[in-house]
């Protein structure tokens, strides 16, 4: 009698063990640059009651007068301006799971959570850039790039003189946030990529220098084709609850299973549309 063999793709096949890793695999996530690069001057104001904040602001004086000695001055007067910092923004995402399923399978809580948070504060970057309106007065402050929707030096120069003539301080904190694109066009530029610019990284690394002609660059894929240049001053927001976990036994409805809801409640404003431009 021939010898019979008990292989692992037949005889032997229900013996085989199947194991599922407690290590998700990372799911892909946009960046997220706006939401930490507004203003949160007024967010201490708004932490414990009410829903406005009324931001108050003033014109400038006219200039000042040359005057001789004993010579009378008229007073000038200015009008104070105002604007409102309204939360009015809860966002939440929620999750139900089955009783059956957190005892019979790999705990999927954290990793649920986390996409859960991401979801709120994707909703919270779209809310903030859909609040961007840049001055259309002279010189409009939203312009078009000089080639199709490739980001240029001259294109950069272009947005930084809008916000220097506007005299937006240059005072480090100005941020540039860019489409995969655009950022991608950057290292077509060669004084920006040339080892004279870049002490360290450039090329090798594919990542820029903290500064780029005074601003600070950022990339989301969230943005397109449209590229913000600002002043973090230039929007307003404030956080009044931060992210909150409530976790609710459902038992109590009939049903054998656990309500997770995630929930966060802020407010943003546009103050000064002098303070932002794009390029798209």
């Amino acid at each position: 009698m021939a010898d019979q063999v008990m292989t692992g793709g037949v005889e032997l096949e229900v013996l085989r063990p199947e194991i599922w890793s407690a290590n998700f695999y990372p799911t892909l996530l946009e960046a997220l640059p706006f939401n930490s690069s507004i203003a949160r001057s007024y967010e201490g104001e708004i932490q414990a009651l009410g829903n406005i904040v009324n931001i108050p602001s003033f014109p400038q004086f006219g200039e000042a007068e040359s005057i001789q000695e004993g010579q009378k001055v008229d007073a000038e007067s200015i009008v104070a301006a105002s604007a409102q910092l309204t939360v009015n923004q809860m966002l939440v995402k929620d999750f139900i799971i089955t009783d059956l399923a957190q005892i019979q399978t790999i705990d999927a809580s954290n990793a649920l959570r986390d996409l859960a948070f991401h979801a709120i504060m994707k909703r919270m970057q779209a809310i903030l850039v859909a609040l961007v309106v840049p001055s259309a007065s002279a010189p409009d402050h939203s312009i078009a790039f000089d080639s199709g929707t490739t980001l240029a030096l001259a294109d950069i120069l272009e947005v930084k003189e809008l916000l220097d003539g506007a005299d937006v301080p240059d005072d480090g904190t100005r941020d540039m946030i860019l489409g995969a694109a655009q950022w991608n066009d950057i290292f077509n530029i060669t004084g920006l990529t040339s080892r004279d610019f870049v002490q360290s990284g450039g090329l090798e690394s594919g990542s820029l220098p903290s500064r780029v002609l005074g601003f600070n660059p950022k990339m989301t894929s969230e943005a397109g084709n449209v590229s913000y240049f600002f002043h973090p001053m230039f929007m307003q927001m404030a956080v009044q609850r931060a992210l909150q976990v409530k976790v609710y036994d459902m038992g109590g409805q009939g049903y054998r299973q656990a309500r997770v809801n995630c929930t966060l409640l802020f407010g943003a404003v546009q103050v000064s549309n002098l303070r932002v431009a794009t390029l798209g």
